[in-house]
This record gives structure tokens, C-alpha cells and sequence, in this order.
């Protein structure tokens, strides 16, 4: 999962194999930790309103499992225990701005492109702030179109 993380790296061979150098690239935080902790918090309890509606939705029998928002928060929260240099492991407020971008069970192709769209915009940013922003900003849209999914098959029920 951790492709998602930006990294700088140089090419120093191509042929017969490609050999470079590697290096983290860390967002720049600017910011307090307490800010930064009701920022993670916010997106934290947003992924947590949308697994809940999500999971009332009735999605097509194909649709993956509504579980990859949670799991997404879950991975992020979790510490890594990976044996490499400190410094390509980024900080739980970088992890968390990322977990907002997951496709929303039974989502449409408009919404899946509009998806990877986001998922773009996100690694563009070199701001945690700013991304958890963007991830908040996301999931309440997400939000909101589950809540419109949900009363339309309400009304579909009746």
C-alpha cells in the first residue's frame, strides 16, 4: 500500500534492467499535532459515518465487499513494522489523509473516474493539512451521495 506514497527516484540504468536510487519524499506539516489530531480525527469519524451508511446500502451482488473505506482507516492506524529506514515510513497524518480514497461500493464509472481523479489530486499534495482537507472534503461528498443512494431505495422498497 505503500505505492501511494510519494517517492523521488533517478534512474541510473535502463537497460538490461532498470537500476536507480530511491528516496522518501515527506510532505511538509507546518502545523501543530493537536492541530493535525482533530484534522485526523474529523476524517476518522467521517470514514466511520460512511462505512455505516455504506453498509446499509444494497449494492449489486458483483460489488466487492462495503468494507475497503474501514479497512483503508484501519490499515492507515495501524504502526508499521516494516525493517526499513525510518524516514520511508510516513507519519499517521499522512497515512489517514490517504484513506479516503476508495471507490464507494456499487459505485458508477462516473464515480470511479472521478475517483482516480482525486486519488491524483491527493498524491499531488505535499501538505498533509491540505490533503486531509481534500480526504474530508471527499468522504462528505461520498457521504452524501450514499445518504441519496439510500433514500432512493427506500423509496424503490415502497
Amino acid at each position: 500500500m505503500f505505492s501511494c506514497f510519494p517517492i523521488y527516484d533517478y534512474i541510473l540504468q535502463a537497460d538490461p534492467y532498470l537500476k536507480g536510487e530511491v528516496m522518501p519524499m515527506q510532505d511538509r506539516n507546518l502545523y501543530s499535532s493537536s492541530d493535525m489530531n482533530s484534522k485526523v480525527l474529523a476524517v476518522k469519524e467521517a470514514v466511520y459515518s460512511l462505512n455505516n451508511l455504506e453498509m446499509k446500502l444494497k449494492a449489486p451482488k458483483e460489488a466487492v465487499l462495503q468494507t475497503r473505506f474501514l479497512n483503508s482507516l484501519l490499515w492507515a492506524d495501524k504502526e508499521p513494522s516494516l525493517d526499513c529506514e525510518e524516514a520511508f515510513i510516513p507519519s499517521l497524518p499522512e497515512r489517514v489523509s490517504f484513506a479516503a480514497f476508495q471507490p464507494v461500493s456499487g459505485a458508477t464509472q462516473s464515480e470511479l473516474l472521478k475517483l482516480q481523479r482525486e486519488k491524483v489530486t491527493a498524491m499531488d499534495l505535499r501538505d498533509t493539512k491540505r490533503r486531509l482537507n481534500h480526504s474530508l472534503q471527499f468522504l462528505n461528498d461520498n457521504i452524501s451521495l450514499v445518504a441519496a443512494k439510500l433514500a432512493i431505495q427506500s423509496l424503490e422498497i415502497q
